[in-house]
């Protein structure tokens, strides 16, 4: 058994998040995705509000690394510049005929705009925590795209984005941001490794509520009919 004093802190955050982290690796969405069963509309919708949250994610990184010191913030905006998701998905979208127009014409969805609401204001917690906010998108994806490696789907659109998360590049960024996670930790009180806590625990329940959005294509008009 680990002594508590050697477990690093991102083997906590990761315990803490193991069921809600289970629910998305088995999600519908996902289990759709990997038997091709998944409706090429759904996809869509997922790929134009991810593209939309990628715009946000991108510059969370940047108004973050603006608050740390000088070596970690140049990791957040290495990290932000190199995830090389963007180049990923560019040939999904041009696959699928899904124009920057058309993203931008697209409301954002309830769960999307949340959960970009929750990274913000994470920025007025503390840097820590808004660190440890932006951390689930990456170690989530590497979990999920590790998960299901053994399977290939049928459909050629829907393992590009399996493999778009199987690259040492990203595993290298997912490693590097729970490397940063831990020393922030390492170096915050009692009070602020529990912010940073609440921040990756929320951030990995917008992750699931991320793959229920898409599957369900959700709508503002939704959250009035309940």
């Amino acid at each position: 058994m680990n002594d508590s004093k050697t477990t690093k802190f991102s083997e906590k955050l990761h315990q803490a998040a193991a069921p809600l982290w289970q629910k998305s690796i088995h999600h519908p969405f996902i289990t759709e995705l990997a038997s091709g069963k998944l409706p090429l509309a759904t996809f869509r919708y997922y790929l134009t509000q991810d593209t939309k949250y990628l715009a946000a994610f991108e510059k969370l990184h940047e108004r973050t690394a603006a608050l740390l010191p000088q070596s970690q913030g140049a990791l957040l905006l290495k990290l932000a510049n190199g995830s090389g998701e963007d180049v990923q998905r560019s040939p999904m979208l041009q696959q699928l005929k899904l124009s920057p127009a058309e993203i931008q014409q697209a409301p954002i969805a309830p769960n999307n705009y949340a959960y970009i609401t929750h990274m913000e204001h994470q920025l007025s917690v503390d840097p820590a925590a808004a660190v440890t906010a932006l951390l689930p998108c990456y170690w989530l994806y590497d979990e999920i795209a590790d998960y299901w490696k053994d399977q290939t789907s049928p459909v050629p659109v829907y393992q590009a984005f399996f493999d778009s998360y199987q690259t040492v590049g990203f595993d290298t960024s997912t490693q590097q941001l729970i490397g940063l996670v831990n020393e922030l930790a390492a170096n915050s009180s009692e009070t602020v490794k529990q912010q940073m806590m609440t921040a990756f625990l929320r951030s990995s329940s917008y992750e699931l509520g991320f793959w229920q959005m898409a599957y369900t294509h959700q709508t503002w008009a939704d959250l009035a009919d309940n």
